[in-house]
């Protein structure tokens, strides 16, 4: 942490600011000390650069076991360990999956926000600090924010990656659905493959709107939109078995609960898609959108999909998210409602952008 941003700084428990007591310079930052409530006195230890901004209670529980869950997962895999010329300091720029896919999301999500200037960002589920450091190298005001603080794996290892770009940027230890962060202060909250590791999509939401400037905006990539006519649990087990057993969040929403959540918080949507749609012209776009049976033109697809609620004990359910599903993409036309009835339908790895308005 460095002393001049204590001001984008909250208290976690009564959101109102914070004074420094007791600090230790190390590296340029504040590296030891304590923040303390202006309101109530609560006070929060900075370890190692890192102030960790969260109040234990309950809410807090699931968060502390995610982060023991992410180092239990890299070392069960054998990939906890950092070697010399480690792959982290290269990513999302490494040319091996998943980091050529990332990095393909990457670069489309700046390219859909365009020129950001000298913009305070937030990277939400920063995990080592990756991104912090791209935006921290464009010239952002950078703070990264985690659950895990590991030096292998959390946002200990951001000196490392700090150090090897020549730039820097803030490391909070949070929590995302109550963020220790002043409202109205970032121009950009970033998130890759984050926002399903969260509790409650949409309180996160809301947290984000009110860190937001006005006309600020959210990007996140690599996150998943399943297709309304799968089943959650079912997906979830297949596709992040590993994590879920080491403690790890995991959820997978619909489209339908990404555009509830935004609209909750007042964010308006201004594109989702996935990485494979976002350059078709609209009319490959609509063909493809014909051939999964995302614009129901096909009795074979529609046949399809209502077999999939037919025979289920969640019947009622699925065809009531059925009805709420059309009607959240009234608001839309054109290219747009192309690429939600896509994600809607068929799902996908969803690059979102969305703007507090103002």
């Amino acid at each position: 942490m460095y002393a001049d941003r204590l001001d984008l700084l909250r208290s976690p428990c009564c959101h109102v600011g914070l004074t420094l007591h007791a600090p230790m310079a190390k590296f340029g930052e504040v590296w030891g000390g304590r923040l303390v409530c202006a309101r109530c006195g609560a006070d929060y230890a900075i370890r190692r650069g890192m102030p960790h901004l969260y109040v234990e209670d309950a809410r807090w529980l699931p968060k502390a076991r995610e982060a023991a869950g992410w180092v239990a997962f890299h070392k069960q895999r054998g990939i906890y360990d950092v070697v010399a010329g480690a792959i982290d300091l290269r990513i999302p720029y490494y040319p091996e999956e998943p980091w050529l896919g990332v990095a393909r999301s990457f670069d489309i999500g700046l390219r859909l926000l365009g020129p950001l200037g000298p913009a305070t960002v937030l990277d939400l589920g920063a995990g080592r600090g990756w991104a912090a450091k791209l935006f921290a190298a464009r010239g952002g005001q950078v703070v990264a924010l985690d659950v895990a603080d590991d030096d292998n794996v959390g946002l200990g290892r951001a000196l490392a990656l700090m150090a090897d770009a020549g730039v820097a940027f803030d490391r909070l230890i949070g929590d995302g659905e109550n963020l220790p962060l002043a409202d109205g202060r970032f121009d950009l909250v970033f998130c890759a493959a984050a926002l399903h590791h969260f509790s409650d999509l949409p309180e996160l939401f809301r947290q984000i709107a009110r860190v937001l400037r006005p006309g600020g905006r959210l990007l996140a990539i690599r996150e998943p939109s399943l297709s309304i006519a799968a089943d959650e649990a079912a997906t979830l087990d297949q596709v992040a078995g590993e994590e879920l057993a080491a403690g790890i969040n995991e959820n997978n929403p619909s489209l339908v609960d990404y555009l509830d959540g935004l609209s909750g918080a007042g964010l308006r949507l201004l594109r989702a898609t996935t990485p494979d749609l976002v350059d078709l012209s609209d009319d490959a776009l609509a063909k493809h959108g014909r051939c999964v049976g995302a614009l129901r033109p096909s009795p074979a697809a529609a046949l399809a999909h209502q077999r999939m609620y037919w025979g289920t004990r969640w019947r009622a359910a699925r065809l009531g998210r059925l009805g709420v599903a059309r009607r959240a993409l009234l608001p839309f036309a054109g290219r747009t409602q192309l690429e939600l009835a896509h994600l809607l339908w068929a799902g996908g790895e969803m690059i979102l952008l969305a703007q507090k308005p103002g």
